[in-house]
């Protein structure tokens, strides 16, 4: 698999670079946010071998999350990471926004819940691990949402269902007004 390129840029296009290395030229698929793209990642399939590149690895990790959903390949992820910043796309994951997720063409709402689903953990404790600058309110939201989803296990109940009944009841309600507490006693109502 390649990490990155190092080579002449030949050409840039609105979703592709070619970057010339060693008299070889790489067709480099790119986000309309990446114009000269520095890092890549190689998808191969039974069908199609393809470069997509990225100007940061913070993009890239986001691509390889994206791909990780059930049903989203680099095609619709390059179309999301196109549609969306990184950060409007990792504030939409967390906080559950639906509508922002099912504005990127192709991405309606089954695809748009499948990816808070799936994504939502990953994008926290990715944000942790980097050190990237979280809100309060998103910390103190995520502490809401694990207490909870931890009093529900607890209760019995399984962690995906559990999980769908926070996401519910937080909607349904602002966070700042919720303790764990009144949150579970809101979730228990949507399991």
């Amino acid at each position: 698999m390649y990490h990155f390129l190092s080579g002449r840029l030949v050409e840039k296009m609105p979703l592709a670079a070619i970057i010339e290395v060693s008299g070889v030229g790489y067709y480099v698929h790119t986000p309309l946010s990446t114009h000269a793209a520095i890092l890549t990642h190689f998808v191969v399939r039974e069908d199609a071998q393809a470069l997509y590149g990225f100007l940061t690895e913070e993009e890239r990790d986001l691509f390889k999350m994206l791909l990780s959903v059930s049903g989203i390949g680099p095609k619709m992820a390059m179309t999301v990471l196109s549609g969306l910043t990184i950060s409007e796309l990792k504030r939409a994951i967390v906080d559950g926004a639906l509508h922002t997720l099912s504005s990127v063409p192709g991405i309606g709402r089954k695809t748009a819940e499948r990816m808070i689903v799936e994504l939502r953990e990953k994008v926290v404790l990715d944000d942790r691990r980097s050190d990237a600058p979280v809100s309060n309110a998103l910390k103190e939201q995520d502490i809401l949402f694990q207490d909870s989803l931890q009093a529900l296990i607890q209760l019995g109940y399984r962690k995906q269902n559990a999980k769908e009944a926070i996401q519910k009841a937080l909607k349904s309600r602002k966070a700042e007004d919720l303790s764990a507490e009144t949150l579970v006693r809101e979730s228990l109502k949507y399991v």
